[in-house]
Order: structure tokens, then sequence, then C-alpha cells
């Protein structure tokens, strides 16, 4: 005689996995919600970040809520290193003298941003995006 194999869900595993879900939907509808409420102002904030040490100069930068932000990354130090922002845009891992623009797009709450090279951000390397009305 054979048997047909079911898989067993315990109800409380059902119920835990519905609530991860939700939660999940919920968290990522709220995060574009947020971004979609910032009207942008047309405006555009450009500033020079460089490297001095294991510092970013400068390491806050002040955006008018809604303006575009644009990034010029210059690494005048003398290792490698980037600059990552948390809304997932940012560099490649630059050398010495080298330059690169990040288009960072509306500016609608504060940001972290970092070194993502070895322990860079531990030892310092981190920057903030300060929005401001």
């Amino acid at each position: 005689m054979s048997s047909i194999r079911r898989p067993f869900v315990t109800p409380a595993a059902l119920i835990a996995a519905v609530l991860l879900l939700s939660g999940c939907a919920s968290a990522q509808s709220v995060a574009g919600q947020a971004a979609s409420d910032v009207e942008a102002t047309g405006e555009t904030t450009e500033v020079t970040v460089t490297v001095e040490g294991m510092r970013y100069i400068p390491d806050v930068v002040e955006v008018p809520v809604g303006d575009e932000l644009i990034i010029t990354f210059e690494n005048t130090g003398t290792d490698v290193h980037d600059l990552v922002l948390a809304n997932g845009t940012g560099t490649d891992h630059l050398g010495p003298g080298e330059t690169e623009v990040i288009e960072v797009g509306v500016i609608s709450a504060d940001m972290d941003a970092w070194c993502s090279v070895g322990n860079h951000r531990a030892m310092g390397m981190e920057m903030t995006i300060r929005a401001i009305d």
C-alpha cells in the first residue's frame, strides 16, 4: 500500500509566516510612501567631498528637503576609498587622486554614508546627509 506524504505546517508556524510577511509589506509601503510624499523643489545641491586621513571632509552635508543632491567625491587620501550612501548609490573603489560624481537623488530625510573598504567605516569614515527644512 502506498502512502502519500503531505507537508505538515503547524498553525503557529502559519500565523508567524503571515505576520512576518504582512510586516515586511507594511514597512516597504511606508518607506515608499515617505519618499513619494516629498515634493521635488527643482533645485540641486552640489557638494565636493574629500578625504583627510580616515575622515570625509565635510562629514555633515546639509541639503534642503526636496533638493536633488550631487556629490563629487575626490579621493585626496593616500589609500583606496569609496563613498556609499544608505539609498544604494555610491562610488566604485577609487585610488588616490581619483574622482567620481554621485547622483544621489531627491533628499527626503537624513541619510548615512560611509566607506565600505576594509574596516574604514569602523575607523571613522562616516558622514551624514542632513535634510533641512
